[in-house]
């Protein structure tokens, strides 16, 4: 059996999965959620659950996905069917011939048209088509071990409906929930707030939360059936990988590919020498007529490498030269700016050094400076002391002439009479 037709049947399977999967899911997803709004399950827990637009769609999604489990469960009874049936001819236990193979094909093309959708019947077509084609079992092992991974990829595969579709349910009760919030935050008005009327955004918040809580329930359900399903598959392959292993992994002669038996061994060895030697003989003729075919090829390959080194090198002398030139006048133009740059230098130098000049006379300058700053400020400390010394003076002689005046007053007051007493004659201010 063929490739493309192997891939024909795991199209065929495949699309019936995905058609009971629409045709059968969304009608009895539709039909229940009818049923709950109208029909005899009418109950308001669970019409609160399937309310909204968003929550509908995911019960429509688990119904799909529950009526695909439900095919890949009818499509591995009939497997579990057809391994209980007769497909090979019995087997004594001694190998036959490769060319007896079409025996065996009789038999199963008996029975094929109820074996072509099951892994044991394509796995055996196509162990006995290898054998039919190769005309021997050699490499047969490596076959059986390709086919069954073939098919393993080929089980995992088939679940990537069931995946999406799982996927999609909490995505959906997440975007019922976003949407939920959304209409329940638009519905807020600042009048009923004040009044202390925040039922209806509660019970919207709840009603969106009630999205996500339906989809990761049910999301949770098929998930469980799916991997009671898969595990089902899993174990119906692995009873494949039994059977053909028992029945066909040594049923046939091995005359190269299989084990070779201690007298076969120097025979096989000598066969394959020659067969070396002579892939190597016919390697080396194909090899030599190449080589002679390209020789004038070789030879005009040649000329044209050297006339291209030629205008190359041609092209790096006249490159060499421009860059000569301008890296000349660079040159040129750098030392201009050297000398140049060497005599402002030096016209630097000679001004920093007056600058210095000129700093150092300042300084002497503000030091001098400094010292009779320290002179003025002693002479006009000694100044205030010759002025307190004048103020105390001052002080002291308008003193003696209150007394003088005081003692005058007495004299006369105590000595009316006696007018030619001698009286102390104050002090004015001019005198010495």
């Amino acid at each position: 059996m063929g490739q493309s037709a192997r891939t024909g049947l795991e199209t065929r399977r495949s699309s019936f999965v995905t058609w009971f999967t629409f045709l059968i899911g969304t009608p009895v997803g539709i039909g229940t959620l009818y049923l709950i709004q109208f029909g005899p399950w009418q109950d308001p827990t669970v019409q609160r659950y399937v309310q909204h637009l968003a929550e509908q769609a995911v019960v429509v999604i688990f119904f799909c996905c529950f009526a695909a489990l439900v095919a890949k469960f009818l499509g591995s009874i009939y497997e579990r069917y057809m391994q209980g049936q007769d497909l090979l001819p019995s087997w004594d236990g001694k190998p036959m011939p490769a060319s007896d193979v079409t025996k065996l094909q009789q038999k199963l093309n008996l029975v094929w048209d109820g074996a072509k959708s099951t892994y044991i019947g394509r796995r055996i077509a196509n162990i006995l088509s290898f054998v039919q084609n190769r005309g021997t079992a050699a490499d047969l092992d490596d076959q059986m071990r390709t086919l069954a991974d073939n098919d393993a990829m080929a089980l995992d595969g088939s679940y990537a409906l069931n995946r999406f579709l799982i996927w999609a349910m909490p995505i959906l009760g997440f975007l019922g929930t976003v949407l939920g919030i959304t209409d329940a935050i638009g519905s807020i008005n600042p009048a009923d707030l004040e009044k202390g009327g925040a039922d209806n955004v509660t019970q919207g918040l709840t009603k969106a939360f009630d999205a996500t809580a339906l989809a990761l329930a049910l999301t949770l359900i098929a998930m469980f059936f799916n991997y009671l399903v898969e595990k089902i598959e899993q174990n119906l392959l692995e009873r494949v990988d039994q059977y053909v292993d028992a029945e066909l992994a040594h049923r046939f002669a091995r005359t190269h590919g299989g084990a070779a038996t201690p007298l076969d061994l120097p025979n096989m060895i000598q066969h394959l020498l020659q067969n070396q030697n002579s892939l190597w003989e016919a390697s080396m003729k194909k090899t030599e007529e190449r080589w002679q075919q390209a020789t004038p090829q070789h030879d005009k390959l040649v000329q044209a490498l050297e006339a291209t080194l030629t205008r190359f090198g041609q092209r790096i002398v006249e490159t060499e030269k421009k860059l000569l030139e301008r890296h000349q006048t660079l040159i040129d133009g750098l030392a201009k700016f050297a000398a140049s740059a060497n005599e402002n230098g030096r016209e630097h130098q000679a001004g920093l050094a007056r600058l210095t000049d000129a700093i150092n006379l300042s300084i002497e300058l503000i030091a001098n400076v400094q010292s009779s700053e320290s002179q003025l400020i002693r002479l006009q400390e000694a100044l205030n002391q010759n002025l307190g010394l004048l103020a105390n003076s001052a002080t002291f002689k308008q003193a003696v002439e209150s007394l003088t005046g005081a003692i005058h007053l007495l004299t006369t007051r105590v000595s009316p009479a006696q007018q030619s007493t001698p009286r102390i004659v104050p002090m004015h201010k001019g005198a010495a």
